[in-house]
């Protein structure tokens, strides 16, 4: 392990967190350790919206037995949108990463994600297997699709909960999304200013403990409401550039 002197990075990572009183823990411990190897400044955000199990009192016990862990509570639940921008708003270091609490990827992958970081602006992930149901891959390609002929973004996994990206990205880009769509959102904003956006194909790990609410009749309706608004604005802008 090499000492502090060693280390080039400075790194933010947050933590949605809806009733994941199974996960949280592993998921903080885990980011921590990798954090702790190859950063000389890091942090773990855990943002609690609004939890109704034990979600909270984990993560502030987490966060009395390790300085470089913060927790931020919700009072009512904002959907995953307004965790995700409350996560942005609140990192500090000069990158920024977020992922599920639900443990779906290998925190040590971030061994080799970050040095990329050296090169790019942007690090977006796709998955390289889908151990999911047919009716969510089915939603996924058909979302993935939508958002290529719209936008022209060519992306295999938009909503793939694996982001990491420079500080000043987060500045630049004008998040307003509350639901799911804030994904594609960060990823056209990123585009629109130039920065240099890289993908990764990343092993998926499909939750085991918890509850999903990401694939319900109102996360997708809801999903469908903010692209077609964000679409509306989008082309207006670049209709007046021509």
């Amino acid at each position: 392990m090499s000492d502090d002197s060693d280390k080039k990075y400075s790194v933010s990572v947050f933590l949605p967190a809806y009733n994941e009183e199974d996960n949280i823990e592993e998921a903080v411990l885990n980011t921590a350790a990798v954090l702790r190897d190859i950063c000389y400044e890091w942090e773990v955000i855990v943002v609690n919206d609004a939890s109704k199990d034990r979600t909270a009192e984990i993560a502030e016990r987490l966060a009395s037995e390790i300085p470089q862990v913060k927790v931020i509570h919700h009072e009512v639940n904002t959907r995953l949108g307004g965790a995700l921008r409350t996560g942005f708003s609140n990192s500090t270091m000069q990158l920024v990463f977020y992922t599920d609490a639900d443990n779906p990827i290998d925190m040590n992958d971030l061994r080799w994600a970050v040095p990329m970081m050296e090169d790019v602006d942007f690090i977006t992930g796709y998955r390289l297997n889908r151990d999911e149901p047919l009716k969510r891959k089915v939603y996924s390609r058909c979302y993935n699709w939508l958002i290529r002929l719209l936008f022209g973004l060519k992306v295999r996994d938009v909503n793939f909960s694996f982001k990491l990206v420079r500080q000043e990205v987060l500045k630049k880009a004008k998040l307003h999304s509350q639901g799911s769509f804030i994904d594609a959102e960060l990823l056209v904003e990123a585009r629109k200013y130039g920065y240099r956006i890289k993908e990764v194909g990343v092993k998926y790990y499909a939750r085991t403990r918890g509850v999903s609410t990401l694939a319900s009749p109102t996360v997708i309706l809801k999903i469908l409401q903010e692209l077609w608004i964000y679409y509306r604005k989008y082309y207006r802008d670049h209709s007046g550039d021509e």
